[in-house]
């Protein structure tokens, strides 16, 4: 079988970045507590909050990753999947820049990075050629179907519920890493 993964946000967690990131950066208060939702609730409910978000999204994928941890349960899952004997392919929407980063950081070579120094291509048995980034989630729809994978992982019920999701794909909502090791796994 064929597992399908989406990375940011399912595979990548970012609560403690953007938390950290924001309160440097005065967006929010320090001890801030809310996730990354609430974060960006927050911000953008201030004057010209959406742009101070896209600044800070630029910051915590690109040049802050390395403040993002895997989110838990997804290496046991990506383990257990293994041995299972399925293969794994990572399908990500993300852009090489950001929208409003003024670094210059290939927020891809970041990832990439961050997957490099957590294992995925040394332990998990991922290869470069497993990775998969699209410009915008009209190509990471049309990626997912020109890869076929048997289910598809993703934090986003947008992209499982959008008409272009393959039909053939089974469409997976990440809730829990061990809720979706259970009914995909077993």
């Amino acid at each position: 079988m064929l597992i399908g993964l989406d990375l940011d946000n399912t595979l990548i967690g970012y609560d403690e970045a953007f938390r950290t990131v924001a309160a440097e950066s005065g967006l929010v208060a320090a001890g801030f507590a809310g996730g990354k939702a609430a974060i960006r609730a927050a911000i953008r409910a201030r004057p010209d909050g959406e742009a101070d978000w896209q600044r800070l999204q630029g910051q915590v994928y690109g040049p802050r990753i390395d403040l993002a941890r895997p989110l838990p349960g997804s290496i046991d899952f990506i383990l257990a999947a293994r041995a299972a004997g399925h293969a794994l392919a990572i399908i990500s929407h993300k852009t090489r820049t950001g929208h409003s980063d003024t670094s210059g950081t290939d927020l891809r070579l970041a990832a990439l990075g961050w997957l490099d120094r957590h294992g995925y291509f040394s332990r998990l048995g991922f290869a470069p050629v497993d990775i998969h980034f699209e410009d915008d989630r009209a190509a990471k729809l049309a990626r997912i179907r020109a890869l076929a994978p048997d289910l598809f992982v993703d934090d986003l019920a947008e992209v499982l519920d959008d008409p272009g999701f393959p039909a053939a794909t089974r469409a997976v909502l990440l809730d829990d890493w061990a809720a979706v090791a259970e009914r995909v796994l077993g």
